[in-house]
């Protein structure tokens, strides 16, 4: 009896260790089981977070572009505000100086009918007020010999006198030279000028020339046209006519106040009143 209890246990103690086995195996495959899924959360988690951070950085760049833009227009706006600032202050700034304009043309006008006063006899010079603009006409007899491109003394004369009164009260006009000609060119040969387009440029850039290098206006001020015979002042069908049409117009308008100018205006301190200067320099000698 004690023999079949004995081996009962044996047998029981036998099938021990391959229980343990078993529990061993069953656990570490239940590790394993549970470490390859929690290792595949984690890949599968790692490249969500991936496709996050992408798509974040997408959405920063994306912000960053619209940001850019939003500069940009708004740096657009300021201009175009500024630059409707400076273009009504330039029309207020043009507005203002019209009457005063105008007061020194008929001004100019006076001082150009004294010193000019015997080629306005003669019929060689004429002027005349236009809305906006102090007009000067010349003959061609009294500026230039028939066909020629270079002043006659008597021009040059007569220029001289008119530069005086346009460095004048009429410093900031612009100064239009027009010169105008007629079909019938001399046939001499050995011509400056071929035809009545050569000839009238050539004539109006010579008239800018000696205003600018003998008289001394400032360059900018003054612009050179030819208009050949398409501008006549009467019918070109006579020589009496044509001697009418063959002239230099000299055309003198208000320079236009630029948007800059005007900017320059409105940011340059006011002028500081004479007799407050007069005071404080006054003050600082008696404190001396």
């Amino acid at each position: 009896m004690d023999d079949a209890r004995k081996e009962a246990a044996l047998g029981r103690w036998r099938w021990l260790p391959w229980g343990l086995l078993a529990v061993t195996v069953a656990v570490a495959s239940t590790g394993a089981w549970l470490g390859s899924r929690s290792l595949r959360a984690l890949e599968a988690r790692s490249e969500q977070l991936e496709r996050e951070a992408a798509e974040s950085e997408a959405h920063v760049a994306q912000l960053q572009t619209l940001r850019q833009a939003m500069e940009r227009r708004l740096r657009a706006l300021e201009r175009e505000q500024q630059a409707k600032e400076w273009s009504g202050a330039a029309a207020d700034l043009q507005a203002k100086s019209a009457e005063a304009q105008q007061a020194r043309r008929e001004a100019a006008l006076e001082a150009l009918g004294t010193s000019l006063e015997e080629a306005l006899t003669s019929g060689d010079v004429a002027l005349a007020l236009e809305a906006d603009a102090l007009r000067v006409e010349v003959s061609e007899r009294l500026l230039f010999a028939p066909g020629a491109t270079r002043l006659t003394p008597e021009g040059a004369a007569v220029l001289k006198q008119a530069a005086a009164v346009f460095r004048g009260s009429l410093s900031d006009h612009r100064v239009a030279v027009e010169a105008h000609t007629d079909e019938v060119l001399p046939a001499e040969p050995g011509a400056p000028a071929t035809t009545a387009w050569e000839l009238s440029a050539a004539r109006a850039v010579a008239v800018v020339r000696h205003l600018g290098e003998r008289e001394g206006l400032d360059p900018e001020r003054l612009s050179a046209t030819g208009h050949a015979a398409y501008r006549p002042l009467v019918p070109d069908d006579s020589p009496l006519h044509r001697a009418s049409n063959r002239r230099v117009t000299l055309r003198l308008s208000p320079t236009p106040v630029t948007p800059e100018r005007a900017a320059v205006a409105l940011t340059e301190p006011p002028p500081r009143p004479m007799k407050r200067q007069a005071k404080a320099k006054a003050k600082k000698t008696a404190q001396r």
